[in-house]
């Protein structure tokens, strides 16, 4: 897959997520059954509304779930192996994610508290289409680092190491333990 294709698919499944999430606000929550204004009438949400909801809800938790961490690696990628630049993207990278929680946590609160809630699901898809787009839009002056193999495997041989190892006892020596040079190391 590489990191460009999983930041892009999940990026997408959040933005759809996010669509959804105010479609089902609008049509079947709040405006036909909502009560929020305390002069209709509370009638019980339908079946299909609250279907939508939760997959709306679990959409976005995979969409986020999937693309903010590999756009830290894939951004780190775009980089030399120059330490400070590194440093620099990761410090304006969570400047820019802590942003973006002020920006939830005062503007889109202003929204709830005024009980436009729709409104506020609307500002927050027109945010994650805005950052699709500008992340779409240099997609050519990317660079592109072909994944290295599946992880899941090494993974495994960690458990598995762990479990063999569980009862063995741990040299007094500190200087007996080492790791050893060679393909499979992290030296």
């Amino acid at each position: 897959w590489g990191r460009y294709l999983t930041c892009t698919i999940f990026q997408v499944i959040f933005v759809i997520g996010v669509g959804l999430l105010s479609f089902v606000s609008w049509f079947f929550l709040i405006k036909p059954r909502g009560c929020g204004d305390g002069n209709l009438v509370c009638n019980p949400t339908s079946s299909l509304g609250v279907a939508i909801f939760y997959l709306s809800v679990y959409l976005v938790a995979f969409g986020y779930g999937g693309h903010q961490p590999t756009l830290a690696t894939f951004g780190a990628d775009q980089l030399d192996d120059d330490i400070n630049s590194k440093a620099a993207f990761f410090s304006y990278f969570y400047f820019a994610l802590n942003a973006g929680a002020l920006f939830s946590n005062t503007i889109l609160v202003y929204f709830e508290d005024k009980g436009l809630w729709t409104e506020g699901f609307l500002v927050s898809l027109g945010s994650a289409i805005v950052a699709l787009l500008a992340f779409l839009a240099p997609t050519k002056q990317y660079r592109y680092v072909k994944p290295c193999g599946n992880p899941l495997p090494r993974v495994a041989q960690v458990f598995v190491a762990t479990a063999r190892k569980w009862s063995v006892v741990r040299p007094g020596n500190p200087q007996e333990l080492y790791e050893v040079e060679g393909p499979e190391s992290a030296i």
